[in-house]
C-alpha cells in the first residue's frame, strides 16, 4: 500500500469509483459528501453477484481504449489506454498546465477523467531502460477547484515520520506546497486503493513491463486558494527504481529500506541522499510548470531532470 498518498484516498471519497458505490456500507458516507457538497448523488451502480462478499475486489481492468465498465457513470472515472508505444520527453501539457518530465522517454500508460465535472484528471506515464521500468510518473491535477479537504490530505502526507525526508515550502497564505520521498514495495501487496493506479499497473504488468520490488517514492503537493473558497491542485508522484542499471538487483533487500534500516544498506542510503537533492531542484521545475512559466528544452529545465535512476544514451 502506498500509506504515504493520502491524498488518493481522499479524492476516491469525494469521486468513488463505481465499485466503490455497490458496497452498501459505504452509501450513507458518499451520501453525505454528496450532500456537503451540493451536488446530486449518482446512481447506484449495478449490484454485484448475488455470492458476491460485500468487499469484493473491484472488476477486472477494462480493456486497452476503453472508459470504466464501457461507460462513464456519473461521479466515477472514465479511463482511456492510449498507445504506449508514444514516445514523451522534455514537458507535455496537463491540466491546462505544463507536467515536466524527468529525463528519458516516457510512454502513456494511463488517462483518466472523474468527478461530476470532468475536473479531476490523472495521468500514468512509465520509463524503461534495458527492458526494466526505471520510472513510472502518476500525475493528477483539477481543471477546476476541489473543496479544501482535499488539501488537508495532500498536507497530512507530508507529515508522515516514515517519510526519508519530508519539506513544508514556505509560501503565501494561500498556498500549500510540500514534497516528500519514502518507498514502496510493488511485489506481494495491493500497491494503491485507486482504481487508477491499480489499472495502470495491471496494463503495465499484462505488457510485460518488470517492476523492480522496491520503487523510491518521490511526491510533490501543491495547491492554490480560489476565488470560490476551494483549490486549485496538483500532486505529482515519481517512483524511481534503485536497482541497478538494466536489472532487477536492489542495493538491499525488499524489506529492509525502513528509514532506520538504511545506514546498514550504503548503496540504498546513497540512492534515497541522491533522490532527496534531487527533488530540491526538480520541485522548481513543477512548480513554474503548475504557472507555465516553462520552455520545453530549456537549458535549466535538462539540468534539472537527471534524476538517480535516469539513464542517458551511451552509459
Amino acid at each position: 500500500m502506498l500509506y504515504c498518498i493520502p491524498l488518493f484516498t481522499a479524492l476516491s471519497l469525494l469521486y468513488p469509483p463505481a465499485y466503490l458505490t455497490r458496497i452498501a456500507a459505504l452509501r450513507p458516507m458518499f451520501d453525505r459528501i454528496n450532500h456537503t457538497l451540493g451536488r446530486t448523488p449518482p446512481p447506484l451502480a449495478q449490484a454485484a453477484a448475488p455470492d458476491a462478499p460485500p468487499d469484493a475486489p473491484p472488476p477486472a481492468p477494462p480493456a486497452e481504449g476503453a472508459p470504466d465498465n464501457g461507460q462513464q457513470t456519473a461521479g466515477g472515472p472514465q479511463l482511456a489506454a492510449p498507445p504506449i508505444t508514444s514516445d514523451l520527453g522534455g514537458a507535455i501539457p496537463f491540466a491546462g498546465r505544463i507536467l515536466p518530465l524527468p529525463a528519458g522517454t516516457w510512454h502513456p500508460v494511463l488517462t483518466t477523467q472523474s468527478g461530476p465535472h470532468g475536473e479531476l484528471l490523472s495521468n500514468v506515464l512509465v520509463r524503461a531502460e534495458g527492458g526494466v521500468v526505471t520510472g513510472v510518473i502518476i500525475a493528477r491535477a483539477s481543471t477546476q477547484s476541489l473543496p479544501t479537504s482535499t488539501v488537508d490530505a495532500m498536507n497530512n502526507g507530508c507529515h508522515d515520520d516514515r517519510n526519508y525526508l519530508s519539506k513544508i515550502v514556505p509560501s503565501d497564505a494561500k498556498v500549500m506546497e510540500c514534497w516528500f520521498t519514502s518507498h514502496v514495495q510493488i511485489e506481494g501487496q495491493p500497491l494503491s486503493d485507486s482504481v487508477d493506479i491499480q489499472t495502470a499497473f495491471n496494463r503495465l504488468h499484462v505488457l510485460g513491463f518488470p517492476i523492480p520490488y522496491v520503487m523510491l517514492v518521490a511526491t510533490w503537493n501543491y495547491a492554490e486558494a480560489a476565488a470560490d473558497r476551494g483549490a486549485n491542485i496538483e500532486n505529482v508522484t515519481i517512483l524511481l527504481s534503485p536497482a541497478r542499471k538494466g536489472t532487477m538487483t536492489l542495493p538491499a533487500p525488499p524489506e529492509q529500506w525502513l528509514k532506520q534500516e538504511l545506514p546498514q544498506h550504503p548503496g540504498a542510503e546513497h540512492f534515497v541522499n541522491a533522490a532527496n537533492n534531487w527533488m530540491e531542484g526538480w520541485t522548481t521545475m513543477l512548480r513554474r510548470g503548475f504557472h507555465g512559466d516553462l520552455t520545453n528544452g530549456s537549458p535549466d529545465l535538462v539540468r534539472a531532470s537527471r534524476d538517480p535512476a535516469s539513464v542517458l544514451p551511451g552509459e
